[in-house]
């Protein structure tokens, strides 16, 4: 409980003032010490506690003031009320500038005085327990938040479970689909820094680009592994993959906004695409950014009805088909990367999808695909 008496410090070289004020409030006060000058009051104040300091202005050596700037200074936990007979414009300014409690002018009465330390220990009382309040206030935002911190790792530990699950069926069922993944997702990633794509969106976008064609696991092993062409009825089969790929990343939660990119990324620019013949920007900047880097890779990987073509034809087909299929802006943007690049980003993309590889699913501490996107994009959660 809060004792109602203020423990009190007076400062003053003159006695007969000493004096005085110690007659004048001894019994209103739980502690009471009067000193001679400001190093006094300086040891008292730093080996004991005083709520509240009447002190003299005008002291040989350090005056009143000086102890007011020393109190802010060490931010002692006392109200300073000064004292004076002689009180300029300047010092007025100067006390209510470093927070003085109240100024009294001599000659003052005992009612003087009592009201003024009264009033200056209340407003500590206040002071204090604001400032105990916001202690408070903090130490529970602190366990909040690592409360919260706590949610965060448990929701990505969730979110890395259900990629690996989703990555490891997706290179069981078909590996070259595995790694094709790997590549369209480093190859929109770096398209979308060529067109300022929003940069806390990249993340997702990376996740989205490595499961855009996670529907294929519905696609009949018939159609999905026919070495060859595929017929006007299978390729309609395989159609359904952008719709599946869709359902399945939407109830993952966490990727809802980015199932539509997976939905999308076989629409063309000219509406003849699939599976909803979107058209212009109605398509997702991202499925316009898929569709470039699906189509790089497809054409610059082998087939078992022709080998891989180079860099340099993707870009021509890509530039013919502008307008068309691809979106012209990131069709341009396209162009501006040199071959070097595109093949330097397919040895890295291959490098690291190797390096995720599951061989045993059965092990629980393998380092997963889900857990290099993470370590790569760590704000995605």
């Amino acid at each position: 409980m809060t004792d109602l008496r203020p423990k009190l410090l007076i400062v003053d070289d003159e006695a007969p003032i000493r004096n005085f004020l110690t007659d004048a409030v001894a019994e209103y006060c739980a502690d009471l010490l009067a000193v001679t000058d400001v190093k006094e009051a300086f040891r008292a104040l730093e080996t004991g506690h005083y709520d509240v300091v009447l002190a003299d202005i005008c002291m040989p050596g350090c005056s009143g003031m000086d102890l007011l700037y020393l109190a802010q200074q060490f931010k002692w936990d006392s109200a300073i009320i000064l004292m004076t007979g002689h009180a300029s414009m300047d010092v007025v300014a100067s006390s209510v500038r470093l927070h003085a409690a109240d100024f009294l002018l001599k000659p003052f009465t005992v009612n003087d005085v009592m009201h003024s330390v009264t009033q200056a220990y209340q407003k500590l009382i206040v002071r204090r327990e604001q400032q105990k309040l916001a202690v408070q206030l903090r130490s529970g935002l602190q366990e909040r938040t690592e409360q919260l911190e706590l949610a965060q790792r448990t929701i990505r530990d969730a979110y890395r479970s259900s990629l690996e699950s989703l990555i490891a069926t997706l290179e069981a069922r078909e590996p070259e689909t595995y790694a094709h993944s790997f590549r369209v997702r480093t190859y929109s990633v770096h398209l979308a820094t060529l067109m300022n794509y929003p940069a806390h969106h990249i993340p997702r976008l990376a996740y989205a680009g490595l499961l855009h064609d996670i529907g294929k696991i519905a696609v009949s092993d018939e159609v999905l592994l026919k070495p060859g062409r595929l017929t006007a009825d299978e390729f309609a089969r395989l159609r359904i993959h952008p719709v599946v790929g869709e359902r399945i990343v939407r109830r993952m939660g966490f990727l809802q906004d980015e199932a539509k990119l997976i939905r999308h990324h076989h629409e063309h620019w000219d509406g003849t695409g699939y599976p909803d013949g979107l058209r212009g920007e109605e398509i997702p900047l991202g499925s316009r950014l898929f569709a470039v880097a699906d189509t790089l890779d497809a054409m610059t990987s082998n087939r078992c009805y022709r080998s891989s073509l180079t860099v340099v034809d993707a870009q021509k087909e890509v530039a013919r088909c502008a307008g068309t299929q691809f979106d012209p802006r990131i069709a341009d943007a396209f162009s501006t990367v040199s071959p070097e690049m595109w093949i330097m980003l397919r040895q890295r993309s291959d490098a690291a999808a190797n390096a995720a590889t599951i061989q045993d699913p059965t092990r629980s501490n393998l380092r997963g695909p889900a857990l290099e996107l993470l370590e790569l994009f760590p704000s995605i959660a």
